[in-house]
């Protein structure tokens, strides 16, 4: 004897033909494994240097994390590139050594107001002198 639910799936898994439990099954777990959002996040440590972090679009993997010691960046500015018919903004930092620019919020892209507070606290805390 087992549960309502255990003989629930049980009586389905023997109704519904076997070739189309696997594909179901995998669709399953894939929706179950990922995120419904995404967390990206600049963290600016005066005379230390910059980290980024951005989550994985699943709960299997964990979030990519990378820091820039402050000797290393060059300059942080805010760039515009075109998608479509479409403008976006991204904030970048040049880092020396390096030829690609190191994207801040790749994937949420957010409107330019946003990109020139954290630019503006950004630049505060790496170039302002300490008082």
């Amino acid at each position: 004897m087992g549960t309502g639910l255990g003989e629930g799936a049980r009586r389905v898994a023997d109704a519904v033909p076997s070739r189309y439990l696997l594909p179901t099954a995998g669709a399953l777990l894939w929706a179950v494994c990922r995120r419904g959002y995404t967390e990206e996040s600049l963290l600016v440590l005066r005379g230390l240097g910059i980290q980024t972090t951005s989550s994985s679009p699943t709960y299997l993997s964990s979030a990519s994390t990378r820091f820039i010691p402050t000797t290393a960046i060059q300059d942080i500015f805010i760039h515009e590139a075109f998608k479509g018919f479409e403008v976006r903004f991204y904030l970048a930092i040049v880092v020396k050594g390096e030829q690609d620019l190191v994207v801040v919020f790749p994937n949420l892209l957010p409107s330019l107001s946003i990109l020139e507070e954290v630019w503006r606290g950004a630049r505060s805390c790496l170039y302002e002198p300490k008082s």
